[in-house]
């Protein structure tokens, strides 16, 4: 930037201190070098790595259409059985969500989920966790088992494991009254 006179005026009468020029060094385009060598990609390897899938960190299961997801942590077997277990599916036809409105988090390799980086991943309107210790949550931020509470603007709903559910009568009825306030208001 070369030293324009008029404006040293200006300066003058905006501070009272002295004011100092001093010339700036020229650089040439030529002395200035990169710190990096740019890499050189042939074609063919840009080809090769635009067809490498990358693999989700959060596996989903089902078709996710309106967004509900449910959160467990499974073994395989029982987690690929999900979307057919007859309790599950009563209990989502009661809250008027079909099998395929929902993705299915299996988070046994994952623990704790962290509800950012899935909402990353997949599309998050509700979120339905059955067990404890499945998201990351610090400790004053935690929910009570069935009582529906939301992360930003995420609705969520922690509850016991489904097999625990499905055994007790009480915890059927503290899950249909969660399940109400949450979806049905």
């Amino acid at each position: 930037m070369a030293f324009n006179p008029s404006v040293l005026a200006f300066y003058q009468q905006l501070y009272t201190e002295h004011l100092f020029i001093l010339p700036e060094p020229e650089l040439e385009l030529a002395q200035i070098t990169p710190l990096v060598a740019p890499e050189v990609i042939s074609p063919e390897e840009i080809d090769r790595l635009g067809s490498i899938a990358l693999t989700p960190k959060y596996p989903v299961l089902g078709e996710n259409k309106k967004g509900l997801v449910l959160l467990v942590s499974l073994p395989e077997a029982a987690f690929r059985a999900l979307p057919k277990n007859e309790f599950l599916i009563k209990v989502l036809g009661a809250i008027r969500y079909t099998p395929s409105d929902v993705g299915y988090v299996n988070a046994l390799q994952v623990k704790p989920v962290n509800i950012h980086e899935l909402s990353k991943e997949i599309n998050v309107n509700h979120l339905l966790v059955f067990g404890k210790n499945i998201l990351d949550m610090t400790a004053d931020s935690r929910v009570g088992y069935y009582k529906p509470a939301s992360i930003g603007r995420t609705p969520l709903l922690v509850v016991e494991e489904l097999e625990a559910i499905e055994l007790d009568v009480n915890k059927k009825k503290q899950l249909w009254a969660a399940l109400q306030q949450m979806f049905l208001k």
